[in-house]
C-alpha cells in the first residue's frame, strides 16, 4: 500500500510539475519554422462600436502571446483617462479605468504598432482602434494619411500621430512640448495611419517619432512634421484623407560668434558655431567700434566663405594702428532660421599691422579645369579672394564652345565675392566648352587687380545618350494654397549622397527632369511657400504649418536612353 501510495504521489507531483512548467513560460515549444507572423487582435470586450457603455474596463485578446511591456507602452486612450491598470491572463489583456468615464463621449482605445509578440518580437503591422461610446452614437470623424521618414533608410513604422482639438485649446499658446494630444495613433508598416472616431471640430495634427514615449514633443530628439494647415472635421466632411507628412529634425541651437581676428588692415575674419543664413547677411548687421574712443570703423563689404558658410569676411576701412575693436553682430540668423545667440554676439580683437597687399585671385570654382560629364545646363560658381567691383567681373568673363562660338550667360551674385554663371541656352551633348576670366580687368573694392592675365576653365558636357529623363504631369487640387512655385524633385536611392535633380514649375502641368543618371528614384513634388527651394516640415512651437507635398507611391527604376514618361503627381 505504501508503495502504491508513493507511486500515486510521485505521479501527481510529476503532472503538477509539468503543468506548472507549461504555465511558467508564454512561449511555444522550441523548434520548427521561425515565427514571422505579427500579432493581431482577435476579439474585444466590449465589441467595437458599442454604445451606452457603462463598464470600468475593456478586454483585448491577441492571436498569440505578446510582450507585456511593449503592449502596455503602446496603449493609448482618447480622450485620456489618466492612469490605467493592466491585468494579464494568457493572451488576454484587461485594461482598467481609474477615472470615471464622461457622459455621451466616444472613447478610442488604440493599440499602437510598437506592440510585439513574445516569441520573435514581431510588431503589429498596423495600429488597432477599439471605439465605444457612453452615449447613443459613435463619433464619425477621421483623418487619414501617410508619413515619410526623415531618411530613406529610416522605418516609417511606429511614428506617433498627435491630434489636438482646437475647440478645447488656445491655438496660439498650444505647445506640444508640455501638452499631451487629445487623440493618438501610430503609423503602420508602410507609414499609413488613420485617426478614427474623432468628434467634430478643428484639429491641429503633428507627426512625432516619440523617442521617449512620453506623448510630448522633445526638440532635437524627436523627428517631427506639422500638417500643412489646421483640419476641420464636420458632419458634411467627416473624412480628411491624403494627409502626407515628411519628417524633419529641428535644430534649436542658436548660432554663436566664436572667433574674430584681423587678417590685415582691411579685413576681419569672423567665425560662427554653425552655418549662417546668407540672406540675413547685411552691412548693418555688423558693427565695429574702437573700445577706447568708441569711434566706429566703417564696414565696406561682407561676404561668406564658401562652402562651409560658417565664416564671414568683413571688409573695413583701414584700421587704426594698435587699436582694440569690438565687433558686434545683430539681426543675423543661422541656417536653422534662429537669430544669433544674444549672449554670444560680440567679441574684441586687435587691429592688424599687415598691409592688404595680396593680388585679387580666384579661390575656388565649382567646375575645376578639364571637368567632364557636366550637365547641359551647368551652373559655374566662382569664389574670389575679396569683394569685387561687380561691373568689372561681368565685362571680363566669356563663354565659348570649342569652335569659339560665343555662349550668352547670366550672372547671379551669391555675395560680393562670389558669382554663379549660367548659360542662357542649352549646351550641346559631349562637347568641350571654355570659360575665360580676364583677371587683369577685374578690380576689388580698393582698385587692386588680378595678377594672372586670363584664368581658363575647360569642361566637357555629358553624353546625352548615356542619360535618361523622367517626365509627367503635376496636378494641384488645392485652390486656396497657391503661394510659391512647385518643385519636382528626384533622388537616386541607389547612390549615397547623390545629387538631387529638381525642376521648378510656375504652375501645375507637365514637367521633365532631364539628363539624369540611371538608377532607382524617389520622386516628389512640393509647394515652396517660403521660396528656399527645399521642402519644409513646419514647426511645432511656435507653430508653423508644413509645405504641402506628395511623393510618388513607388520608387521609379529608370535606364539610360529609356525615358520614363506618364508619371502623375497629384498634390492635395
Amino acid at each position: 500500500m505504501f508503495f502504491q501510495s508513493l507511486v500515486r504521489n510521485s505521479a501527481c507531483l510529476l503532472i503538477a510539475g509539468l503543468v506548472l512548467a507549461s504555465c511558467a513560460g508564454q512561449r511555444p515549444p522550441d523548434g520548427g519554422p521561425v515565427d514571422t507572423e505579427p500579432p493581431v487582435i482577435v476579439s474585444t470586450n466590449p465589441p467595437n462600436y458599442t454604445t451606452r457603455f457603462t463598464g470600468r474596463s475593456v478586454t483585448i485578446e491577441f492571436s498569440e502571446y505578446v510582450d507585456h511591456r511593449t503592449v502596455e507602452g503602446a496603449v493609448f486612450i482618447s480622450p485620456s483617462l489618466g492612469t490605467l491598470e493592466f491585468n494579464w491572463s494568457g493572451r488576454e489583456l484587461e485594461i482598467g479605468f481609474v477615472e470615471k468615464l464622461r457622459r455621451n463621449t466616444t472613447y478610442v482605445v488604440t493599440i499602437g504598432t510598437d506592440a510585439a509578440d513574445l516569441n520573435n518580437h514581431n510588431k503589429m503591422v498596423q495600429a488597432y482602434s477599439l471605439a465605444f461610446s457612453t452615449g447613443d452614437d459613435i463619433d464619425r470623424g477621421s483623418i487619414a494619411g501617410r508619413i515619410f521618414p526623415r531618411k530613406d533608410s529610416d522605418p516609417p513604422l511606429g511614428v506617433m500621430i498627435f491630434a489636438y482639438r482646437l475647440h478645447d485649446l488656445n491655438a496660439d499658446t498650444l505647445n506640444p512640448m508640455i501638452t499631451k494630444p487629445d487623440y493618438v495613433t501610430q503609423t503602420g508598416k508602410n507609414g499609413e495611419f488613420a485617426l478614427q472616431h474623432l468628434s467634430f471640430g478643428v484639429y491641429r495634427v503633428f507627426a512625432i517619432r516619440d523617442e521617449y514615449k512620453n506623448l510630448l514633443y522633445d526638440p532635437e530628439v524627436d523627428d517631427y512634421a506639422a500638417a500643412p494647415s489646421d483640419l476641420a472635421v464636420t458632419p458634411a466632411d467627416t473624412l480628411i484623407p491624403d494627409l502626407w507628412l515628411k519628417l524633419a529634425r529641428e535644430d534649436t541651437t542658436a548660432v554663436r560668434l566664436i572667433k574674430v581676428a584681423s587678417t590685415n588692415q582691411r579685413h576681419v575674419l569672423t567665425e560662427f558655431s554653425a552655418p549662417v543664413d546668407t540672406s540675413s547677411l547685411k552691412l548693418e548687421s555688423f558693427r565695429l567700434a574702437d573700445t577706447l574712443t568708441q569711434s566706429v570703423l566703417k564696414v565696406v563689404s561682407i561676404y561668406p566663405v564658401f562652402p562651409q558658410m560658417s565664416s564671414v569676411i568683413v571688409v573695413t576701412e583701414t584700421q587704426s594702428s594698435k587699436a582694440v575693436y569690438r565687433l558686434s553682430v545683430d539681426s543675423l540668423r543661422g541656417a536653422n532660421g534662429l537669430r544669433v545667440n544674444p549672449t554670444a554676439r560680440s567679441l574684441v580683437f586687435n587691429s592688424s599691422e599687415a598691409k592688404d597687399s595680396l593680388p585679387l585671385r580666384i579661390l575656388s570654382s565649382s567646375l575645376p579645369d578639364t571637368s567632364k560629364d557636366v550637365q547641359l545646363n551647368p551652373e559655374l560658381s566662382l569664389q574670389f579672394s575679396d569683394a569685387v567691383e561687380k561691373g568689372s567681373v561681368e565685362k571680363a568673363i566669356s563663354f565659348a564652345d570649342s569652335s569659339r562660338n560665343s555662349i550668352p550667360i547670366d550672372f547671379r551674385w551669391l555675395s560680393d565675392a562670389s558669382v554663379e554663371l549660367t548659360p542662357t541656352v542649352k549646351l550641346a551633348s559631349k562637347t568641350w566648352y571654355v570659360c575665360r576670366v580676364g583677371m587683369r580687368s577685374i578690380s576689388d573694392l580698393f582698385g587692386r587687380r588680378g595678377r594672372d592675365s586670363v584664368k581658363v576653365f575647360r569642361f566637357q558636357t555629358i553624353d546625352e545618350e548615356l542619360y535618361t529623363s523622367i517626365e509627367g504631369t503635376v496636378s494641384d487640387f488645392d485652390s486656396t494654397d497657391r503661394k510659391g512655385d512647385l518643385f519636382v524633385v528626384a533622388r537616386n536611392i541607389l547612390k549615397r549622397d547623390s545629387k538631387e535633380y529638381q525642376v521648378r514649375l510656375g504652375q501645375d502641368g507637365p514637367f521633365a527632369l532631364r539628363n539624369i543618371v540611371e538608377g532607382k528614384y524617389v520622386l516628389l513634388v512640393f509647394r515652396d511657400r517660403n521660396g528656399n527651394k527645399r521642402h519644409d516640415s513646419g514647426l511645432i512651437h511656435p507653430y508653423q504649418p508644413s509645405e504641402r507635398f506628395v511623393q510618388y507611391p513607388d520608387t521609379l527604376k529608370v535606364r539610360a536612353r529609356w525615358p520614363l514618361e506618364g508619371v502623375e503627381l497629384k498634390l492635395h
